[in-house]
């Protein structure tokens, strides 16, 4: 009885699966959605306990019907709860995409404007400068799309572990003329600076093939 409650609990503390791996900012919304799956299939599971249902041979095992205790604290109460949280968490990602992107085609939200755009760049004390072309100006509609692009990751529909558009803390600022716009990148946490310019460098090589 006692390897019981142990494994129980060992089960309890077990890390999150690995597709559930939060990225730098945090659950993507599909990732959300994945967790409040297994928590209310937990909950419904919970509220079938004890286990009444006859077995195959058509008895019913009176252990599990008297409700022995099996050494855990799961609530179907707290499964559902925990439902709710990432389903709501899952929502919100959804209304700040469709803030961010309107009616942009999906074509366009899932390619980067620097990899669409770049032409150049150069890292910085504090972060990198990249030269994008005059077509992707004004800056204010760079810095748009820029911001769409940032909300369609968090959807977690694809792999964007080399997009320096979704670092935490990430300042951006654009300038621009009718021969191009020099991009300011940097980040609050210095420690994310020589990952911010590998990002960077690594936009600027897919943009360029």
């Amino acid at each position: 009885m006692y390897r019981s409650i142990l494994l129980s609990l060992v089960a309890a503390c077990a890390a999150p699966i690995a597709n559930e791996k939060p990225g730098p900012r945090g659950l993507r919304a599909d990732q959300h959605l994945s967790i409040a799956s297994r928590e209310a299939d937990r909950a419904e599971e919970l509220t079938r306990w004890p286990d009444t249902r006859p077995g195959p041979d058509g008895t019913v095992n009176q252990a599990r019907a008297a409700g022995a205790w099996f050494g855990t604290w799961d609530t179907a109460a707290e499964h559902d709860r925990l439902a709710q949280v990432h389903r709501s968490a899952a929502a919100q990602l959804e209304a700040e995409y469709t803030e961010a992107c309107g009616e942009t085609p999906a074509d366009v939200v899932s390619v980067s404007p620097l990899q669409r755009y770049a032409v150049g760049g150069s890292p910085t004390a504090n972060g990198m400068l990249v030269l994008l072309s005059a077509e992707a100006g004004p800056p204010d509609r760079l810095l748009a799309a820029m911001r769409c692009h940032r909300a369609w990751m968090m959807l977690g529909r694809t792999d964007m572990d080399d997009c320096p558009l979704d670092l935490p803390g990430l300042q951006v600022s654009a300038r621009g003329d009718a021969s191009g716009i020099e991009l300011t990148m940097t980040v609050s946490d210095a420690s994310l600076v020589p990952e911010l310019r590998r990002r960077a460098a690594h936009d600027l090589e897919a943009g360029q093939h």
